[in-house]
């Protein structure tokens, strides 16, 4: 399946879901993800804000916020630049507005670079080999190849059918550590 097949096919598959069906599965990878020591044990957390049909992590990052254990950074993109992205840590939801493309972001100025702790990746496609079909720009795999480090835990969320046989990655696709579904972690 090429990437551009599978990011048709999960946008499609993601936006067949129920309210219903949606509310229970994000309820279980919030509690998958929050349960792991990899939450309990780092000091910074680098959430994406969910957006549309996406794994909800609005209620991950309230819950993290709301705990005070972790320090937490949410991506902005530079309109300025190409493809550019930097993190900027927030104390509330109310410390983001809509953004690029609508997505809310940060609008604070104490940039952090992500360099330990958790980082949630976006992605609409996965395989058992952890490669994974983001949207098409970019942003994640260029930030990481900039600000790689071993003490950063890569963790991607997705439902259970957006993780598939196999797929075709590029030399620079960055690859999750960990992803987290409703049926567990992997």
């Amino acid at each position: 399946m090429t990437k551009q097949e599978a990011r048709e096919q999960m946008k499609q598959c993601r936006s067949r879901l129920s309210k219903e069906e949606r509310g229970q599965k994000n309820g279980l990878i919030f509690d998958f993800l929050m349960n792991t020591e990899m939450m309990r044990q780092q000091d910074y957390f680098f959430p994406f804000v969910s957006y549309g049909t996406e794994v909800d992590t609005v209620c991950i990052i309230e819950q993290v916020l709301k705990e005070g254990r972790m320090k937490v950074a949410v991506p902005r993109v530079k309109q300025d630049t190409e493809g550019e992205m930097e993190f900027f840590a927030i104390t509330s939801m109310g410390d983001l507005a809509k953004g690029y493309q609508g997505i809310l972001e940060p609008v604070t100025t104490e940039r952090v670079e992500a360099s330990e702790g958790v980082m949630l990746l976006p992605g609409l496609a996965f395989d058992r080999n952890k490669n994974r079909v983001g949207y098409g720009g970019g942003y994640y795999d260029r930030y990481l190849k900039r600000y790689s480090s071993r003490k950063l835990i890569k963790i991607a969320l997705a439902f259970d059918f957006q993780v598939i046989g196999c797929l075709k990655a590029d030399c620079h696709d960055i690859r999750p550590d960990w992803i987290v579904t409703e049926r567990g972690i992997f």
